[in-house]
């Protein structure tokens, strides 16, 4: 039995530990890439050199030479895909409205080099085998073509079981088109196929008369073939399969649990202000992290957090649903590794699929590293009622997902109104805990055991089928892939802005604190300003149009100081209705008597000092439907000419070349 154990064994490890090694090289950072392609590229010459002078050596030495060259030819291919050198032509994700043959297509693009490579490496191999009595290699660089290209398919046509953490950064984009399903039409044939196959080499490899030679040959193979058949399993069935590849993410540094707290709530209800209330009482010891998603290309709330003690990532243009997701995914990924955090929090933009977040939290490589996840839905007391009226399907869902309400600006209402929204709430959700707010502080405190979620993947699920429908885009997940593929890679709201002439009060990120900080903006898109440093061209977002509850969005950079009343008076006007139906408006200027920034929520707008950092650009944001961007565009270029546009152009020159704003970039 040693003629077929010693074989089956050489295989099992050789091929285990050449995966292993390929993992982790391209766990390494992108710098060494180049170092060990060029090692990869020599071991392949080698192995082709190998290939040829065993075609000829029908021994049991020159079998186990010719698997080995083999294995290695193959290395190479995976290598290069990984590192990102040949993959194709396609480095972007597939729209999430694609589907069918087209969806295909794209897949095809992002690996189609790398699929010619291996052809081209194919007929080399061929070539150089050709009419020697040792196939071996020739076998083995086939059976492995085989494996990759039915793991490709079928984690393309979707299985159960995607082990994501192998998919390294620089190819995050082939998560789109990889499905997640309980199986696929396809994977009985593979797994079928390879089985028939499997029994051929066994019976060729125990037949009587075969030679020690022809045993260890076929062994090799046929062991090939059975490591296809259970990665195959490992796509479908529940096994550890991430756990055989462990050696391999060692290179990615090891990963530090943390706690999670995401701060959720329509648009104006004081998120950012409930944020900094959070910050301001946080434990300075713990290392924490905000991640902050504003809808729209020119984040606001980031600069309004920072300063408050903690590292501030932004994710900018978007509603952290849909493609965002695959983005929020890799971000919080990339932020674990690098930064490490004992406390990362959240603020999804006011229009964010909370389903679709804690989906994205609960992923198997985000999942593992959770040791817990609160989850605090922050409620405008004041708009509340008319906005569920209008979107009741967006606030059920909310309510159903939410352990804890923070009933916020309840000064601004009376005590009847007050109760009426409690009372409604409670509707919505009997085991919420209701806590009273004002500028986002609670009164009685939070218990933050009370804010723990009990999300189940089947809420999310039933929660997206139900009310994220998102202008079409269908609900289901794609995520990543493990070793054994390289990878082919609420309802619409009828909603107007809602107005509170409460004199005096003024909420969210507006006032009571005036210690904000910004930081730099490089992730955002820019746009152009004229040789007149008024930025009259077309700076506004027409790039954000999705049909994400009925709303867009409005965003420019501003090229020069303003003045603060006759902003006041703009912003009173947009407060109006003038330029459409406005849910949200925010953003930071300069004066001449210093910064400010300024906000529109619940029809109210108000302005307030702000404390920027020497890279901070004037940059203005508006959330709403039916916004007349060309309006929009003309008032706040007018606000910078009357304010004087030749001192505003060389006041801030320097702040916007040092961001990269100019040249601008255009959607």
């Amino acid at each position: 039995m040693t003629e077929y154990l010693y074989p089956a064994l050489f295989a099992l490890g050789v091929w285990w530990a050449s995966t292993v090694l390929i993992i982790y090289l391209d766990g390494l950072p992108r710098w060494t890439f180049k170092y060990s392609m060029i090692g990869a590229t020599v071991i392949f010459a080698i192995s082709l050199i190998g290939l040829e002078r065993t075609a000829g050596d029908a021994t049991i030495a020159g079998a186990y030479w010719a698997f080995t060259f083999g294995l290695l030819a193959w290395g190479w291919q995976e290598m290069s895909f990984y590192m990102g050198y040949v993959t194709g032509s396609r480095k972007q994700p597939c729209p999430e409205d694609c589907r069918g043959w087209k969806h295909f297509g794209h897949a095809i693009q992002t690996s189609l080099y790398h699929e010619l490579a291996i052809i081209a490496a194919a007929v080399a191999v061929v070539w150089l085998t050709w009419g020697g009595p040792n196939q071996i290699g020739m076998w083995t660089f086939m059976v492995l073509w085989w494996m990759h290209q039915s793991a490709k398919l079928n984690v393309f046509l979707g299985v159960r079981n995607l082990n994501e953490e192998f998919l390294p950064e620089h190819l995050e984009f082939l998560k789109s088109f990889l499905t997640k399903r309980s199986m696929n039409l396809l994977f009985p044939f593979s797994v079928t196929i390879s089985t028939v196959i499997t029994a051929l080499l066994v019976v060729a490899a125990m037949a009587e008369g075969a030679s020690a030679f022809e045993r260890a040959g076929y062994t090799f193979l046929a062991v090939l073939m059975g490591l296809a058949i259970l990665e195959h399993w490992m796509l479908v069935l529940p096994m550890p399969s991430g756990a055989i590849w462990a050696p391999g993410l060692k290179s990615r540094g090891e990963r530090q649990p943390f706690d999670a707290e995401i701060v959720v709530g329509f648009l104006g209800a004081g998120k950012t202000t409930t944020l900094r209330r959070m910050l301001a009482e946080a434990d300075p010891n713990v290392k924490t992290v905000v991640l902050v998603n504003d809808f729209g290309e020119l984040g606001i709330d980031g600069s309004l957090l920072e300063g408050q003690g903690a590292d501030v990532v932004e994710l900018a243009n978007g509603c952290i649903c849909c493609s965002l997701r695959k983005d929020l995914s890799a971000q919080l990924r990339e932020v674990v590794a690098r930064i490490k955090p004992q406390r990362v929090l959240i603020e999804p933009s006011g229009v964010a699929d909370v389903a679709s977040l804690l989906r994205v939290l609960h992923e198997r490589e985000i999942g593992d590293l959770l040791r817990s996840l609160r989850l605090y839905t922050v409620i405008d007391a004041g708009a509340f009622l008319r906005d569920f009226a209008r979107m009741p399907e967006y606030f059920r869902l909310q309510a159903k997902l939410a352990p804890v309400f923070i009933l916020n600006k309840t000064d601004l209402v009376t005590p009847g109104e007050c109760e009426t929204v409690r009372e409604t709430l409670t509707a919505l959700n009997p085991a919420a805990e209701i806590l009273p707010a004002r500028y986002g502080v609670v009164e009685a405190g939070i218990d933050t055991s009370t804010a723990l979620t009990t999300w189940r993947e089947t809420e999310g699920v039933d929660a997206l089928d139900r009310g994220h429908s998102h202008g079409g885009h269908a609900g289901a997940a794609r995520n990543g892939a493990g070793p054994a593929a390289d990878a082919v890679a609420a309802t619409p709201a009828e909603i107007s802005a809602h107005r509170h002439d409460h004199n005096g009060h003024d909420h969210d990120a507006r006032s009571h604190d005036l210690g904000a900080h910004s930081h730099g903006h490089d992730a955002h898109a820019h746009h152009p300003i004229d040789a007149g440093g008024n930025g009259n061209g077309h700076g506004h977002d027409h790039a954000h149009e999705e049909a994400a509850m009925g709303f867009s969005s409005w965003s420019r950079h501003l090229a020069g100081p303003v003045d603060a009343e006759r902003l006041r008076q703009t912003l009173a006007v947009i407060a109006a209705g003038e330029v459409g139906e406005i849910a949200r408006m925010k953003g930071i200027v300069r004066s001449r008597g210093g910064w400010l920034r300024f906000d529109v929520a619940g029809g109210w707008p108000s302005i307030a000092a702000h404390l920027p950092t020497p890279s901070e650009a004037p940059r203005a944001l508006a959330i709403g439907r039916n916004l007349d961007m060309a309006r929009l565009d003309q008032i706040f270029a007018d606000l910078v000419a009357e304010a004087g546009p030749a001192e505003g152009r060389s006041a801030m020159a320097p702040a916007l070349d040092a961001q990269g704003l100019r040249p601008a970039i255009v959607h």
